[in-house]
């Protein structure tokens, strides 16, 4: 990534690209990533091959918790991810609540 902004001066660091980077979620396949607001887990399983209906991008795969399938490309991940792992996944997957979470009665 180039972070500076065009001047020859190393010093200058061009601050949006900064932050970008450093906000993107580095997927890889295998990993699980979890959207906290919105309840949602992901599972990456793995990337296509250039897809010809897709303009010859590659795409990953992922499953959420309900069994969904969808892709999205590879420089393009899903904003507000965070990653998480098999636990909390799988916990989703088969409904268990949180103890964290108040319980009603």
């Amino acid at each position: 990534m180039n972070k500076t902004n065009g001047i020859d001066d190393n010093k200058i660091v061009d601050l949006d690209a900064f932050r970008k980077e450093k906000n993107t979620l580095k997927v890889l396949v295998g990993d699980y990533y979890a959207n906290l607001e919105m309840g949602v887990y992901l599972h990456c399983v793995g990337i296509t091959d250039p897809m010809h209906t897709k303009d010859a991008e590659q795409h990953f795969m992922v499953e959420d918790h309900f069994g969904n399938l969808v892709t999205f490309r590879i420089d393009d991940p899903p904003p507000g991810f965070v990653v998480s792992n098999m636990n909390e996944f799988a916990a989703a997957a088969m409904g268990i609540p949180d103890p964290d979470d108040p319980q009603v009665s």
